[in-house]
């Protein structure tokens, strides 16, 4: 499997140092570095990591603690990548002034996720970790979940209620409403 990992060259530790030696030591894990300029760059170099056919991703960034607003955005902005790419993305975000042990704890805890979380197609079951897994977590006995796959009924179609129990979208359903309440003013 591939795992993509990501750190920028405003961070002031070098994580990619830290991580491949993690990475290292996993069987059939093959790391995919990418440096980005800054944080706020972090959302667009994980597209391109997908693009690049990688499973998951890693982002490690350091910045200021205070940077609160900061943070935030990236964490929003990476949440639209992961949405949109159906894929997950474990952010590393540490404050500067970390030191390298706490950032392999980070990183590890980080690695640990990704793989627990890599659909079961992945491979992932050949996985070995040096802490303690909880294989009461959620996880499926398979080794891996993933939230963005269909119902395990196998199901074709929208899922239940993404459209309504009528299977009208939204604007249909609410123009219906407003229809039957008395010719009310159409939303849409």
């Amino acid at each position: 499997m591939r795992i993509g990992f990501l750190d920028c060259k405003t961070n002031s530790k070098d994580a990619w140092a830290i991580f491949s030696a993690l990475a290292d030591q996993q069987a059939n894990v093959q790391a995919v570095r990418l440096t980005c300029p800054n944080p706020f760059k972090v959302p667009a170099a994980c597209k391109r990591l997908f693009g690049q056919g990688v499973d998951t991703i890693i982002a490690a960034v350091t910045t200021e603690s205070d940077n609160e607003m900061e943070i935030g955005f990236l964490r929003d902005k990476v949440a639209d990548v992961e949405i949109t790419e159906a894929k997950y993305v474990f952010l590393v975000i540490e404050d500067v002034h970390v030191r390298d042990e706490q950032m392999a704890e980070s990183l590890q805890r980080a690695l640990v996720q990704a793989l627990e979380y890599l659909p079961a197609d992945s491979g992932s079951s050949s996985f070995q970790s040096s802490s303690t897994s909880s294989s009461g977590s959620g996880a499926s006995g398979s080794g891996g979940m993933d939230m963005f796959s269909e119902a395990a009924s196998g199901a074709t179609g929208p899922a239940p209620g993404l459209n309504g129990p009528s299977g009208k979208s939204e604007d249909e359903e609410a123009n219906d409403f407003l229809d039957e309440q008395g010719g009310g003013h159409k939303l849409f």
